[in-house]
């Protein structure tokens, strides 16, 4: 019992934040390349945060401000997002993996060279949000608010888009099927130069 443990405490100390980390981080809102992860950080306004390359895994940023923040190359697999504010941050080549998404508000943000990956948002702002060489897999958008959003060499093959709004949004250079084009024709999206493959 006693091994059974200690092999519980060192498997949880492999996957929780540094606490230096983190009281820098609240005083500060900067902590570039540190890990927090498994932090609790709901419920907080963190705008204008600097978290660079920071280790996010398993985070709760429910109902937290993140306005106008730099995610550049943070790792959020199993993140905690609801209800959160990342209008006009910069998650630019950041991963988001089994990421909890619903009501999350995108609107603005720079989501380019990113990994998506196990996705379904509910009630999703992405409103002039930038996809650019953005991977999706096994993404869901259904219903999102996607007016404005950028999207270029992006793949929609596993990207689900059923009742999402693409009123004036950019696509180009894109891998789409024809019933999605169709779609997007539909929703008045500008289409440039894609593939409209079955």
């Amino acid at each position: 019992m006693k091994y059974f443990i200690l092999i519980i405490l060192l498997i949880s100390s492999l996957y929780s934040y540094n606490q230096e980390d983190l009281e820098k981080y609240l005083v500060t809102k900067s902590c570039e390349e540190c890990d927090l992860s498994m932090a609790n950080l709901s419920n907080k306004d963190l705008q204008n945060s600097n978290l660079l390359g920071a280790n996010l895994t398993g985070v709760n940023f429910q109902n937290s401000n993140l306005l106008k923040s730099n995610l550049w190359g943070t790792t959020l697999e199993n993140a905690n997002l609801n209800n959160t504010n990342l209008r006009a941050s910069n998650l630019e080549a950041s991963i988001l993996i089994n990421v909890q998404c619903d009501n999350t508000i995108l609107k603005g943000a720079n989501l380019s060279n990113a990994t998506l990956e196990n996705l379904k948002c509910e009630n999703l702002s992405l409103w002039a949000t930038k996809f650019l060489d953005t991977s999706f897999d096994n993404v869901d958008f259904s219903n999102a608010g996607a007016a404005y959003s950028i999207f270029d060499s992006v793949d929609f093959t596993d990207l689900k888009i059923d009742g999402a709004i693409f009123w004036n949004a950019k696509i180009s250079n894109s891998t789409i099927s024809k019933e999605k084009c169709k779609y997007l024709e539909k929703e008045e999206a500008n289409l440039y130069e894609n593939r409209c493959e079955d």
